[in-house]
């Protein structure tokens, strides 16, 4: 229709026309594009928003996790410190308790580190999506400083496997069913963390293979030593997570409701 109207009016030399329609093709070629940019804009905002919620949401669960480590390592720590002193003679226990406290000695928090949405970020190159700069700045910080590189304890696990090899299985795995965190544990569940070690604990019906796992802790010479360092370096491991307890603090916003 508006070509129609151009070749007619080019014919007829009304160049007034000719100007007008020009302006019209220019001026809806231009808000096309102004419009196809607008709805880009509009789709690249929407999609800040969703990864940086997703952001967010991944951070708070590793800020859970940061905290679940200071704590739970920190009663590793203390279990490990009760069970030196019980064989070093400082304190007096039973065989159970002995047994109990070495076992707990062992543990390893295991909740993995939650990076999905920050590899999401990385892979597809939408990195400057996120616009709050101290948040991106910090996740990077925390995804890439690689949290083992960091950590102060023993790689090989020797007191764990030195445990092992003192251990009855079936005894060992009553332990591991009734003395460890909850399997079921939820990632955010800080109520949960206070006693996520140190909570009553029983064994029964195993009476025996106790008391011959306690004389086997109490006759190795080799077992104290591994014992010492897994409660310094658990110590560590928990007082060395407060520099990203901090951060996370720092970066996160509010969790709605709880001020």
């Amino acid at each position: 229709m508006i070509l129609a109207r151009l070749s007619h009016a080019i014919r007829q030399q009304n160049w007034f026309a000719v100007v007008l329609e020009f302006v019209i093709v220019i001026a809806g070629v231009v808000i096309g594009f102004q419009i196809t940019a607008w709805n880009a804009d509009r789709a690249a905002a929407e999609r800040a928003d969703i990864l940086t919620e997703r952001l967010i949401a991944d951070l708070r669960d590793e800020q859970w996790r940061v905290e679940g480590n200071a704590v739970y390592y920190a009663q590793v720590s203390e279990n490990a410190q009760r069970a030196i002193d019980a064989l070093e003679g400082r304190r007096e226990v039973n065989d159970e308790t002995l047994v109990i406290e070495a076992f707990r000695a062992t543990q390893i928090f295991s909740f993995p580190v939650i990076r999905t949405t920050y590899e999401e970020l990385v892979a597809t190159g939408t990195i400057n999506l996120i616009a709050d700069e101290a948040l991106m700045a910090a996740a990077v910080e925390y995804y890439e400083t690689g949290q083992d590189d960091l950590s102060f304890q023993d790689r090989d696990r020797t007191y764990r496997y030195a445990f092992f090899r003192l251990s009855d299985r079936g005894l060992y795995n009553v332990l591991a069913a009734t003395c460890a965190e909850p399997r079921l544990m939820e990632i955010g569940d800080y109520a949960a963390l206070p006693e996520i070690l140190d909570f009553p604990c029983e064994v029964e019906g195993h009476d025996a293979a106790i008391a011959e796992m306690a004389a086997r802790l109490r006759a190795d010479e080799n077992l104290l030593p591994l014992l010492r360092q897994r409660a310094v370096e658990t110590s560590i491991e928990s007082s060395s997570q407060i520099y990203w307890q901090l951060m996370f603090e720092r970066i996160l916003p509010p969790v709605p409701g709880s001020e």
